[in-house]
């Protein structure tokens, strides 16, 4: 029997995540490795519903408190407002960054459904937002953190663009994609656990650069 995936939305409610996020970046040049960097970092996020509307959306603000260390001053956070669709559409957002974990088809699904999503983000120095498009995966169903989940597994299109070098040195050409899964309680309607892998690849010139980002965010309480 098929399942209606949709976000729950309850006034006051309150849903805390960790996340945890590693990068690695290799540069080279001509073909030949010429150096290499490792980072990540650990954060809090606390996700707080507003309010919730009579037509199934919610007003959510969300917090993000990184944990100090190198680059991360002390008291640093992010603070970002959405008005967010049952789907996860967003209707409404305070920052550029128009991107949301979901976009759930609109009847129901199966396991072995697959659907197809977009969402746009706006990266800095690029005039105009970049639109990344998904395909979703129904994988089944399966516990995770005590709860019971759908699993969806996502994966985009790698997308192409350019972005202005800084001083007006020209532009570098970009390509990135991303993959991952989630875990969501469709009776909760809340995301449980998320992983996601991001892969982009500057090129300036002769130069190409082979960054990797992966983040991990699981529900704590």
């Amino acid at each position: 029997m098929g399942q209606v995936l949709r976000l729950k939305f309850k006034t006051d409610q309150v849903l805390n995540y960790v996340l945890n996020s590693k990068s690695s970046q290799t540069a080279s040049q001509e073909g030949k490795n010429v150096g290499e960097e490792k980072g990540g970092f650990e954060a809090r996020l606390t996700q707080t519903v507003l309010r919730s509307q009579d037509d199934g959306t919610g007003h959510v603000v969300s917090i993000t408190v990184p944990k100090p260390g190198p680059g991360i001053p002390e008291n640093a956070r992010s603070v970002i407002y959405q008005h967010l669709g049952a789907r996860g559409e967003v209707l409404e957002v305070s920052g550029p960054n128009q991107g949301n974990a979901f976009s759930f088809p609109e009847g129901s699904v199966d396991k072995g459904a697959t659907w197809e999503g977009q969402t746009q983000s706006q990266l800095p120095n690029v005039p105009q937002p970049v639109t990344m498009k998904y395909v979703y995966t129904y994988e089944g169903d399966e516990d995770m953190l005590g709860k019971a989940c759908v699993r969806i597994s996502f994966t985009s299109e790698p997308v192409e663009f350019q972005v202005p070098l800084p001083n007006g040195q020209g532009v570098s050409n970009v390509k990135t994609a991303s993959d991952g899964t989630m875990w969501f309680d469709n009776q909760l309607g809340c995301l449980i656990k998320l992983e996601l892998t991001t892969r982009t690849r500057p090129q300036v010139g002769a130069m190409s650069f082979d960054i990797e980002n992966t983040t991990i965010q699981e529900l704590v309480g």
